[in-house]
């Protein structure tokens, strides 16, 4: 039933009757008193000792892969280059090192593309094959994998018997039977391709995929056949990088130093994760401006006809006048890199939603309560119900940390980080932030490097 307010008054009154017993730390709702003191004792006390553990092994990790002699190599290479570089061109000179050459990066899809061309030709199906993630949104670093989405328009098959196996994601169980068919008929055409190797279904993620390595020129590959919405994301993560090269260069910066302190990979956070939260950390109003850099995903999809995918609207416009990046001339490219790390040193990300959609925070027991009162949230969940035909996925709130998907609002970015990661990301954020106080006269090469290369490291 929907109530005049377009809301679903059955999903309300499940929000409501959910809060009779929830957990103080991590909100997560139980039927009785008794479950939930049991879940505070297991989940909370005794595992303290396991995530004290848990985060001097995250510390311990980052010191060990920047004291590697490849590392060691990489820094002499990055301080030469600083060194030699015109002032202003800092950033440039660290990207030529470490990032991927997009130029080189699109040759390089468009003779995998080919090949997956050649190697699905069987398919008796209209295929298109679609890059999306940095290569596309240019943020690419030199040891990146490749995402791809096969677009399979129609498709006449048998069942891929000699492949058994379904999907496990509860994300795609809704379409399972022609997921299943086509998932493993491509594992099997690229397992027995001479093209590529080391082919490995993951049935189980969110979205399942087929990882492999293509021969010629070395790439892993992540391949996509369920999820279209990854390519409409990639379009407004491309949008924004190339609103402003400030912007860019900040993003690939931060993709750096997280992936060198090991936030990236062993924390849990992802590349998307980290990309969104450097998002959302612009949305915020800035000093003395009467608006942000970039506005909340509500804003700048008004007045636009809907660009329904799977039920979520992915429509935004970032070029017209009212809607463009607003990035003042006096602000740099390392004053949004020491703000980013001053706002997330400074805000508890446990106690909030992060909804870039809003672009701003909401208390996690306001979202739990209803009394944010999220209508797009809500009314998102009835297209997407309306779409697949059976109930949608509600946001993960009893995660550790939540930040919402600026375009598909039940999707919490963040949902496999735990304790530790959180705790280890705050650190790491909290010694950015000190490296930059006491390094306050330092050169901008020198403060570049100590940045992406000293590691936080508890005494």
């Amino acid at each position: 039933m929907v109530n005049s307010s377009g809301v679903n008054a059955s999903i309300i009154k499940h929000h409501s009757s959910a809060m009779n017993r929830r957990c103080h730390a991590c909100c997560k709702t139980f039927k009785t008193l008794q479950e939930c003191l049991k879940h505070d004792l297991l989940e909370h006390s005794l595992q303290n000792k396991k995530i004290n553990s848990g985060f001097n092994n995250l510390c311990k990790a980052a010191l060990k892969f920047l004291t590697t002699p490849e590392k060691l190599e990489e820094r002499a290479k990055v301080r030469a280059g600083l060194n030699h570089c015109n002032a202003g061109d800092e950033l440039l000179s660290i990207f030529q090192i470490l990032c991927m050459d997009n130029n080189n990066l699109e040759l390089q899809f468009e003779r995998i593309k080919a090949c997956l061309h050649s190697g699905l030709k069987d398919l008796g199906a209209q295929l298109e094959i679609h890059a999306f993630g940095s290569i596309v949104s240019k943020l690419a670093l030199k040891d990146c994998d490749i995402d791809v989405y096969l677009d399979v328009k129609e498709m006449q098959l048998k069942e891929a018997s000699e492949t058994p196996g379904q999907l496990n994601s509860p994300h795609f169980m809704r379409n399972s039977s022609k997921h299943d068919t086509i998932f493993n008929t491509v594992y099997r055409i690229l397992r027995e391709s001479e093209d590529f190797s080391q082919v490995r279904p993951i049935r189980s993620a969110r979205v399942p995929i087929i990882k492999c390595k293509h021969n010629s020129t070395g790439f892993s590959i992540d391949i996509n056949i369920s999820c279209p919405n990854s390519l409409e994301n990639t379009r407004f993560l491309q949008a924004i990088v190339e609103s402003d090269d400030r912007i860019h260069s900040m993003l690939l910066f931060l993709k750096i130093w997280a992936k060198h302190m090991q936030i990236i990979n062993r924390a849990n956070v992802t590349s998307y994760c980290l990309i969104i939260l450097a998002v959302f950390y612009l949305q915020q109003p800035l000093q003395d401006h009467n608006r942000s850099i970039i506005l909340p995903v509500q804003r700048i999809q008004q007045n636009l006809s809907a660009r329904m995918v799977q039920g979520i609207d992915y429509s935004f416009d970032i070029e017209c006048e009212e809607n463009r990046v607003y990035l003042p001339a006096s602000i740099t490219t390392l004053d949004l890199i020491k703000g980013f790390f001053n706002f997330y040193k400074n805000l508890d990300i446990s106690e909030y939603v992060l909804s870039p959609y809003l672009g701003t925070y909401i208390l996690r027991k306001d979202f739990v309560d209803d009394k944010c009162a999220f209508l797009a949230y809500h009314n998102q969940l009835i297209t997407v119900s309306q779409y697949f035909g059976d109930d949608a996925q509600q946001f993960e709130i009893d995660r550790c940390v939540c930040i919402q998907d600026p375009f598909n609002l039940s999707h919490n970015i963040a949902r496999s980080m735990v304790r530790n990661n959180k705790e280890y990301f705050h650190c790491c954020l909290a010694y950015a932030c000190t490296i930059c106080e006491e390094n306050i006269n330092a050169s901008a090469r020198e403060l570049y490097e100590k940045l992406l290369y000293d590691p936080y490291n508890p005494k």
